[in-house]
């Protein structure tokens, strides 16, 4: 059934699909097409038959005004949840969900295929001597815990050493000398047999030195030990804070234009359809606003749950429950700050869309709130020192650089607290503003407006 609504600022045609938000808003107050509010008439198609008197039934005395203010209370709750719910059907949203999804598990997997294999080096030799030193340098590498499998392959000469290095069968060879023993490869070295394989020559000529001299290794060895103490045991490493600064950057960064791309589109496209002027008629502005930023926020917050809970189940798969304790107060900060940046971009994105008449103005008047985005993404991932500290109390880019800190131990208690508390206080000026574009604008759909226009405009 298709319905024509006029509005004074004109008029447009919208079908029952088309207007699932007015109709859902306007049920609650029990209009037909959420069109009561006194702004928009609806006139039922010629083959609609009509009442009897012509008029809609009386409303019980006293019953208008309770609805209505019930029904604004509702209004938000509504939006939000056709809000979710179209969202989580939608494509593109579930391509980013998926795609980030598997690149973070497919990075845990490359971990753990990697940490999990052994490095494996095949070495030729030829006689018995040669094959006693393998034997010791694979004991010696046993006894260390590396992840280190080396292999003899014997051959009946030098020769067929040096074939079997030239021809790829083996990775390395070992000939006698007249001082001891070298080492063969074919285009470069291989660290993992220079090391352990060296390491067992000189265990091997310490054994037969001290023999010769009359006393023991133990005796020759003595002073010689070498232990490593940590200094800062509880603190995290560098290389941990480094990759988990630049995953919570990249998450913000993504999720923060994806969502706010995607929303400030579907606004532009309500208003150039000329469906908010339907939905308008049924709930405020404000309402909608609401609604939509709602909707969005606990959508983002999900997702980001969503990718949290894959990469603990990572770090507890691959055994890194240390690395999961480190960063735990971090993620959960990161969480925090990242709802509060998520609400303000979601504002900005929203004005961004409602000062756009087409979509295709959505790129000239979003590509501004990406590129700040993008700084705060680098300067967040880049910073150190004391530009990081600046940064950490800074809004939005708080987001990345604070957690940051506290993964990496240099933030005291109440530093995330100040942090919050100032990002709070923007927020409230960001989305006090970014309100009063999206009411003043969103009606207009005679051109696109400019953000001192959209605050000119009379509401």
């Amino acid at each position: 059934m298709t319905r024509t609504v006029t509005t004074g600022t004109g008029t447009g045609t919208g079908t029952d699909a088309g207007t699932d938000a007015g109709t859902d808003a306007g049920t609650e107050t029990g209009t037909e097409t959420g069109t009561d509010a006194g702004t928009s008439t609806a006139t039922t198609a010629p083959d609609s038959a009509p009442s009897a008197a012509g008029k809609r039934p009386a409303a019980a005395p006293g019953s208008r005004g309770g609805d209505t203010a019930r029904t604004r209370e509702k209004a938000w709750r509504v939006v939000a949840a056709r809000e979710m719910s179209v969202k989580i059907r939608d494509r593109g949203f579930l391509i980013s969900t998926i795609a980030t999804l598997a690149l973070i598990l497919g990075a845990i997997g490359i971990q753990m295929y990697v940490g999990a294999s052994e490095e494996k080096v095949t070495v030729a030799v030829a006689g018995a001597p040669a094959g006693d030193v393998i034997e010791l340098a694979v004991t010696l590498a046993e006894r260390s815990g590396e992840d280190v499998a080396i292999a003899g392959s014997r051959r009946a000469s030098e020769a067929a050493v040096k074939a079997a290095v030239l021809s790829g069968d083996a990775d390395a060879g070992l000939l006698p000398t007249a001082d001891g023993w070298q080492l063969v490869g074919k285009t470069d070295r291989n660290s993992t047999a220079a090391i352990w394989i060296g390491a067992a020559v000189q265990q091997s000529a310490l054994d037969r030195n001290a023999t010769e001299a009359g006393t023991t290794v133990a005796d020759l060895s003595r002073g010689g030990s070498l232990d490593y103490a940590l200094l800062s045991p509880d603190e995290t490493p560098k290389m941990v804070v480094m990759v988990t600064t630049y995953v919570f950057g990249f998450l913000f960064y993504l999720a923060a234009v994806l969502l706010g791309v995607s929303l400030a589109t579907s606004i532009v496209e309500e208003k150039q359809n000329r469906i908010v002027e339907i939905i308008a008629s049924a709930i405020r502005l404000r309402d909608l606003l609401v609604g939509k930023i709602v909707g969005s926020i606990v959508m983002a917050l999900g997702q980001m749950l969503v990718f949290s809970v894959a990469g603990v189940i990572g770090l507890l798969a691959m055994g890194k429950s240390d690395t999961l304790r480190q960063i735990t107060p971090g993620l959960g900060w990161f969480l925090v700050f990242y709802g509060v940046g998520i609400a303000v971009l979601a504002c900005v994105f929203a004005a961004a869309g409602a000062i756009s008449t087409r979509t295709e103005d959505i790129q000239s008047t979003t590509t501004p709130v990406s590129a700040v985005v993008a700084v705060v993404f680098i300067g967040g991932i880049s910073a150190s020192g004391t530009f990081q500290t600046v940064l950490s109390f800074l809004p939005l880019s708080s987001t990345i650089t604070m957690p940051g800190r506290i993964v990496a131990g240099g933030a005291a208690w109440w530093e995330p607290v100040v942090s919050l508390l100032i990002s709070l206080v923007a927020a409230a000026f960001v989305i006090l503003m970014s309100e009063r574009v999206y009411r003043r604008a969103l009606m207009q759909t005679g051109r696109k407006l400019s953000i001192r226009q959209a605050l000119k405009q009379s509401e």
